[in-house]
């Protein structure tokens, strides 16, 4: 892989990392202007699914091949998935331990990237990833306290299901557009989300005028270029790499939230978060450390649609 490719897809990975960690900050100004979970989910996927199809229909790249439908549909159930598991599991431990072991999925989707797709573990990769494990749980801490073995499970399972996600979403959007698949992943997300609260009943539009505003930059930022950056990124460095690179994001959230919601940062954070930009820095020097059989072909729409 060319130095310029790894460069772009650490950028874009980056980016990513830097809209989804404005998740929990927004997710909390969300529940400060009475936005429920499920309305939360409903809206955040469906306005993001509308916001990117004018694009694809401008592409004309709306319509879809059926040798990814499956794909794509297991990929978005994986998303779900895992989003739901990850909430359920806060309401079984606190929510910095949940997070701590979500963020094993780097380790995860490293070990299905070797065993699946041929990718190469070099002692480089093997110590940048040691590095964001460690950092992530500096950064994010680990608590017992009020923690049973349902939340800690769950956790896992989000984990799981976040690596499957991701490694299962770097084969089957081979041969398209990041923008068209993003598209299509975030619709499915959107429709399973939407059909959850209608049957439940949990879907509330009540909810304080300043909510519209906080949903707005959370579709935005935390899911639109959050989605489509990632999706790009890991299409040039593979998914074991990007997954690593993307520890980053419970750095960036813990600034986040000590520049919006006044939290303290700490010795532990801030070591957390060296540790952390130390692998990603050791992802960025060796040329050579690229997949031994690259899991998507940056150029395989035929251009760069990012």
């Amino acid at each position: 892989m060319e130095r310029r490719g790894q460069a772009i897809g650490i950028g874009l990975v980056v980016l990513s990392a830097i809209g989804y960690a404005g998740t929990p900050t927004l997710a909390a100004l969300a529940y400060e202007a009475g936005i429920n979970v499920p309305t939360t989910l409903t809206l955040r996927f469906g306005a993001a699914a509308l916001l990117a199809w004018p694009f694809l229909l401008l592409r004309r790249e709306a319509g879809l091949p059926r040798s990814h439908l499956g794909g794509l549909a297991l990929a978005g159930a994986l998303f779900v998935a895992n989003t739901s598991t990850f909430f359920l599991a806060i309401r079984y431990a606190p929510a910095s331990t949940v997070a701590a072991i979500f963020y094993s999925y780097p380790a995860i989707v490293t070990l299905l990237a070797v065993l699946w797709l041929g990718e190469r573990l070099t002692l480089v990769r093997a110590i940048a990833l040691a590095l964001a494990m460690i950092g992530c749980l500096l950064t994010l801490g680990f608590d017992f306290e009020g923690a049973d073995g349902r939340g800690m499970l769950l956790a896992f399972a989000s984990a799981c299901f976040y690596a499957g996600y991701i490694v299962v979403s770097s084969r089957v959007v081979r041969g398209l557009s990041v923008v068209r698949a993003s598209t299509w992943i975030m619709s499915g997300m959107a429709l399973m989300f939407a059909a959850f609260a209608l049957l439940s009943g949990s879907l509330d539009l009540s909810f304080q005028p300043r909510g519209w505003l906080v949903l707005a930059t959370m579709v935005v930022a935390s899911t639109v270029v959050a989605v489509l950056a990632f999706l790009a990124g890991v299409m040039r460095l593979g998914p074991a790499r990007a997954s690593i690179i993307a520890t980053l994001e419970p750095v960036m959230a813990v600034a986040l939230a000590a520049v919006v919601l006044r939290e303290d940062i700490g010795l532990m954070r801030a070591l957390g978060g060296l540790a952390i930009l130390t692998a990603v820095v050791l992802l960025r020097l060796p040329v050579a450390d690229a997949p031994a059989r690259p899991a998507l072909d940056a150029t395989g729409d035929g251009g760069h649609g990012s």
